[in-house]
């Protein structure tokens, strides 16, 4: 799965824990305490949010429990929210240093080989090189093998051509 894809899946799953979390608290404010639409909205973005102003009126009984189960569960969405959004920032700025840094890299080779593809063979021969101290760059047109090879520290470009292209 490309990055841009797990990307976009991971903002969904954020937005729906999230949606979820705030749906589930206006709906129990509103049923267990009778608040309107509005005041349930704020009462709910004020607990997960842990601004912790005090409630618009004291609650019953079950509406603290069901808030005490609404800090816990929102809390911690907000928590799984920042964190995964931390995550994809981290993930993302380290990926786009990474490639400006390649492409640096790439721009000053000078007298070097092109290794193309990353199979078998193009490993192999990558090795070599490698251990011979002779400057190369590898083209390969797998997603899976650009990450193999940058794994092991091998500076690589993807291929842009597809099968059947060039």
């Amino acid at each position: 799965m490309s990055m841009d894809r797990r990307l976009a899946r991971r903002i969904i799953l954020i937005g729906v824990i999230l949606l979820f979390t705030i749906f589930t608290g206006i709906a129990g404010f509103h049923i267990i305490e009778g608040y309107s639409i509005f005041d349930a909205f704020y009462m709910t973005l004020i607990t997960i949010s842990t601004v912790g102003y005090q409630e618009l009126r004291p609650l019953s009984r079950a509406g603290r429990i069901f808030n005490s189960f609404l800090i816990f569960f929102g809390v911690t969405a907000m928590f799984f929210a920042g964190a995964m959004t931390q995550t994809i920032i981290e993930l993302e700025l380290g990926d786009q240093l990474g490639r400006r840094r390649t492409r640096r890299m790439i721009s000053k080779l000078e007298n070097h080989f092109i290794v193309c593809g990353f199979g078998r063979v193009g490993r192999s021969l990558a090795h070599e090189l490698r251990r011979a101290g002779v400057p190369f760059l590898v083209l390969d047109r797998s997603e899976e093998r650009v990450q193999n090879a940058a794994q092991s520290g091998i500076l690589l470009t993807r291929s842009l051509t597809r099968k059947g292209q060039g």
